[in-house]
């Protein structure tokens, strides 16, 4: 029974699948394997921003004639992106994590035949790898969901409420009479082009002043 190009990928050891991700080549896959498998990426990469199957197939479609001149029709390039879904385990917000979860899959199937073969130090290596994708992933996971911003629009809410100490103006304005600022920004271990740019940001009128300081 011949195999499906699926199947004759997951044949593939992951670090050579690795290789030809990062560096775009790989001497050690064959050259039918290459283009299913440059398909595979370019699948994941098209949908992660353009979530429409269909109109993502017609990206796909006119990527796939123009850098491998291959002409393909759209219905095969709707497959293509499927295939790349699930062969990724596609949660296409985050393709390395993707990527790693995979490598993981396959490191653990590598370990399964070396128990078989009772290559203990092999298994071993091989669950070492995995457990090493899968932390990975799980980081750039734990990453992506911290990227969440809030944003909070109340007139009721104070400032105090939301963590910052109230000033009174009238001492602000007290330090600034007195040179405060001036020194402050003085006193930075940084360049005078930067100090005087300070001052300028700050409204201080007397930036003349940093124009005697030497050069850092």
């Amino acid at each position: 029974m011949m195999k499906s190009d699926i199947e004759k990928l997951d044949s593939i050891h992951p670090d050579l699948i690795s290789t030809f991700l990062t560096n775009g080549d790989c001497e050690g896959i064959p050259a039918e394997i290459k283009t299913f498998l440059q398909q595979l990426q370019w699948s994941t990469e098209i949908f992660e921003f353009e979530r429409n199957i269909t109109r993502a197939a017609k990206k796909l479609r006119l990527r796939i004639n123009a850098e491998q001149h291959i002409k393909i029709e759209e219905r095969t390039c709707m497959a293509r992106i499927y295939q790349a879904i699930n062969y990724f385990q596609v949660d296409c917000n985050v393709p390395i994590k993707v990527w790693e979860s995979n490598f993981a899959n396959k490191y653990e199937d590598l370990a399964r035949l070396c128990a078989q073969r009772r290559d203990y130090k092999g298994m071993k290596a091989c669950y070492d790898a995995a457990l090493e994708c899968r932390r990975r992933a799980s980081e750039i996971a734990e990453a992506d969901r911290d990227l969440g911003v809030t944003f909070i629009f109340s007139p009721t809410i104070t400032a105090e409420e939301l963590g910052f100490s109230k000033k009174s103006l009238k001492e602000i304005a007290a330090k600034h009479n007195e040179g405060f600022y001036i020194t402050l920004i003085d006193s930075l271990p940084i360049e005078r082009k930067e100090k005087k740019r300070l001052l300028r940001d700050s409204d201080i009128q007397d930036a003349e002043i940093l124009q005697d300081l030497p050069n850092d």
